[in-house]
This record gives structure tokens, sequence and C-alpha cells, in this order.
């Protein structure tokens, strides 16, 4: 399975700091070794699932999708990321 990142998970990757990147990255090979490991969301985020992680004392979470590929939806910290997630969609 290879990972796609749409737009603003990849505009977040460009705007954040080279240790966060390095962070995400490591994250990110996590999910890609067994996506099935976080459990998917409920109401009407039921195919997404997410992916928490601490960075410098912060909550992150990645948003992702399991398709053909791992699709990494978002990734913000914890504060409002549901609310956002839901505006996404």
């Amino acid at each position: 399975m290879e990972i796609r990142f749409l737009r603003a998970a990849y505009k977040f990757l460009q705007k954040c700091d080279y240790a966060l990147y390095l962070k995400i990255e490591r994250e990110a090979e996590k999910i890609g070794k067994d996506p099935y490991l976080n459990k998917p969301l409920t109401g009407k985020l039921k195919p997404i699932r997410t992916h928490h992680f601490f960075f410098k004392r912060s909550a992150y979470r990645i948003a992702y999708k399991i398709e053909k590929d791992i699709i990494v939806i978002m990734i913000a910290t914890r504060e409002n990321f549901y609310e956002k997630l839901e505006q996404r969609l």
C-alpha cells in the first residue's frame, strides 16, 4: 500500500518545521505497516481512521482512510480537529 496525501495534509507538511516533519514521517510509516491498527470513527466520519501522536507536548492527529492506498486527509493538532475534519468532507 502506498501513502498519499491530500492537499490539506500536504500543505501542513510544507508549513511545519523540519523536526515535526520527521516525526510525521515516522508516524506515517507506522500507519503504512498496519493501517487497520486504529479503529474507524463513528457517525459522519465512519470510513475515516485517526492516528494519535505527541510532539513537544502537543497532541496531533493524522486522519486517513483506506482504499486502494492509504489516503491521508488531514494532519493537525488535537484542538478542534474533528470539527475541522467534518468541514473538509
